[in-house]
């Protein structure tokens, strides 16, 4: 089992839905699959629903399970896995990594080939693509204050390999950023993210009326992202680079 909703995409996209034990309160795709199952309770972890169910393998992702809860699960006799993501091949890896543990089968070598083909072909195309013809990207996490997706975080390269570039070009220490206006008038990005422009326009710019200045306020390149594909290192992540492709064209 899973303790992450993207885990849990993993898992249903390489294993027969019987070899898995139970999905979390977050998960929600696939939706059949996820209805079927027991339901646990990640934050706080749910030990004594975990026990009940006995899974043979649980995995888990770094910022979902902590590192108290992690050396818990062993030392209760559950074995755990547990991934880190900071570049999109690390997805496929984790992806690899699980068929093996579970000794999956030919679709799960399938799927895995297939993504792994995809990545590589996007990957090349988007090295032709030089960097000055770029529009810059904003996605933002949080408005009010105003947090984005900084250039740490795996989001930054599928905004590369979508065509575009992060605006968040410099490393500020942190994967989610707190940016103040006078920061987001510098990086006047071409297309920000956070939702649709009506919807961004009655809240977001009302708050800060002065970042109407923008590049992409002025040509109402403001789009919502779906925030499972966004915030997701899963299987989707094909989808989550489309989704933004098409904003940028």
């Amino acid at each position: 089992m899973g303790l992450s909703p993207a885990i849990t995409e993993m898992l249903f996209a390489l294993l027969p839905d019987s070899n898995i034990a139970a999905v979390t309160t977050h998960c929600n795709f696939p939706l059949e699959g996820v209805k079927q199952k027991p339901v646990i309770q990640v934050m706080p972890l749910d030990f004594e629903s975990i026990l009940k169910i006995r899974p043979s393998l649980v995995l888990t992702e770094e910022g979902i399970t902590s590192a108290s809860d992690f050396h818990r699960l062993r030392e209760l006799g559950i074995p755990v896995l547990l991934f880190s993501y900071r570049k999109i091949s690390d997805i496929t890896d984790a992806m690899d990594s699980i068929r093996s543990w579970t000794n999956a089968g030919e679709k799960a070598a399938h799927v895995c080939d297939s993504l792994r083909k995809q990545l590589n072909e996007l990957q090349q195309k988007s090295s032709e693509k030089p960097e000055a013809g770029r529009p810059g990207l904003l996605a933002l996490t949080w408005t009010d204050p105003i947090f984005a997706y900084g250039a740490e975080t795996w989001m930054s390269e599928k905004m590369w390999l979508a065509g575009g570039k992060n605006a968040l070009q410099k490393k500020l220490g942190k994967p989610y950023p707190q940016l103040e206006r006078e920061q987001v008038l510098a990086l006047n990005p071409d297309v920000i993210f956070g939702g649709s422009f009506e919807k961004m326009d009655s809240s977001f710019f009302r708050i800060y009326p002065e970042l109407k200045r923008l590049k992409a306020y002025k040509t109402r390149k403001i789009f919502p992202l779906n925030d499972d594909l966004a915030s997701r290192p899963g299987p989707r992540f094909l989808e989550g680079i489309k989704e933004i492709s098409d904003c940028i064209n």
